[in-house]
């Protein structure tokens, strides 16, 4: 500190102890005197100085909440890789029932989302034909568990067939965001997961093709180091299908747990198509 802010300081410290009248009275807290200045009320300079303290926490853990807010509740939105920008805003509210199937698959969605909210850590696999409301069950699952959970959990949403794109665009582009061991990072590290769409990414919707080895590879990173983690899986594939078209311990890995809470699709037709020519 320079001699002139020295004197400024000083001379502002004395000013104030000049204006400063400490009393007889006492705080009962403390049981220090209480000083007035400036002619206003008396206080203790206890309370004050623990008022202030108290203001200074409270400033920090609104920070640091805002912090983990933004580390975890804002996953979905902030990290979320679709293929449809309209599942961003889908629930359970707006999941239309148009028979008894899709009546009695978005009841047993809303049993699984209870459950995933109490911390079961199951997978999940919605399956059927293309256009028929899995995406969108999927996602009113994490919504709800977003929504509700306290702490909050990180809870992802990826489209494997743009996930794997993004992927591979990052070989040519060194200032992808998308680099394999990132995307790896990401979705391992999710809470709650919903792996989009499995099977687009190889281009077929049967099980004609198979998984490239880079995809096979992928995935089982994915689901390995997710193994003590809840994963929804949504595929227009069979598992007889999928059996053909995926590595055996992919497969394995990926039904852990899903006996009883697969989400099938049988009767419904596609709702996008709405258009008659």
């Amino acid at each position: 500190m320079t001699q002139q802010n020295t004197t400024i300081f000083s001379s502002i410290s004395n000013i104030l102890d000049s204006k400063l009248t400490v009393l007889e009275d006492f705080c009962e807290i403390h049981k220090t005197n209480l000083v007035s200045a400036f002619g206003k009320e008396p206080v203790c300079m206890d309370c004050g100085a623990e008022a202030i303290e108290k203001q200074n926490k409270e400033m920090v853990e609104r920070a640091e909440g805002e912090r983990y807010k933004r580390d975890t509740y804002s996953w979905l939105s902030k990290h979320s890789i679709y293929t449809d920008a309209t599942l961003k805003q889908t629930t359970f509210a707006t999941y239309e029932t148009a028979d008894q199937e899709t009546s009695n698959n978005k009841e047993q969605a809303l049993v699984i989302a209870r459950e995933y909210f109490k911390g079961a850590n199951y997978n999940t696999i919605f399956t059927g034909k293309a256009g028929t409301g899995k995406s969108h069950l999927a996602m009113s699952v994490l919504q709800v568990v977003n929504e509700n959970s306290k702490p909050y959990r990180r809870c992802l949403f990826v489209s494997v067939d743009e996930l794997m794109r993004k992927i591979k665009d990052s070989f040519s582009n060194r200032e992808s965001y998308y680099t394999e061991q990132r995307m790896i990072d990401l979705l391992t590290n999710a809470d709650l997961l919903v792996i989009d769409d499995l099977g687009a990414e190889t281009g077929a919707i049967t099980s004609d093709k198979t998984a490239t080895d880079f995809t096979t590879k992928v995935l089982y990173a994915i689901i390995n180091g997710r193994m003590n983690k809840p994963t929804i899986i949504t595929t227009n594939l069979n598992s007889k299908e999928m059996a053909k078209m995926y590595d055996s311990k992919l497969i394995s890995r990926m039904f852990r747990g899903s006996q009883g809470h697969v989400v099938s699709f049988k009767e419904t037709s596609d709702k996008r198509m709405n258009v008659e020519f």
